[in-house]
């Protein structure tokens, strides 16, 4: 498996894209985004939240994400408030 465009969203913050090497690169991309986006709330909850549904999805990556990236088609998931698609790249 190449590199990968990878898109995400955080419900109440944005959205952002970029190209990364692998899986294993997403999920630092995703994971740390939410740290970041940590200000943007005024109280934790939502943040919390959010940060659980980034770890669910870094899970998600790299099990069935990775399996379907590896067959050469794209993988998207979202869970509460948080949206994450990957592109294989060639």
């Amino acid at each position: 498996m190449g590199r990968l465009w990878m898109t995400w969203s955080i419900d109440g913050v944005g959205s952002a894209g970029q190209n990364v090497a692998d899986v294993e690169e997403a999920c630092r991309a995703l994971v740390g985004s939410v740290e970041r986006s940590r200000r943007a709330f005024e109280v934790q909850e939502p943040w919390e939240e959010l940060r659980e549904s980034a770890l669910y999805l870094q899970e998600q990556i790299l099990g069935p994400g990775r399996e379907t990236l590896e067959q050469g088609r794209q993988w998207a998931s979202s869970l509460k408030g948080l949206s994450v698609l990957l592109v294989p790249r060639e």
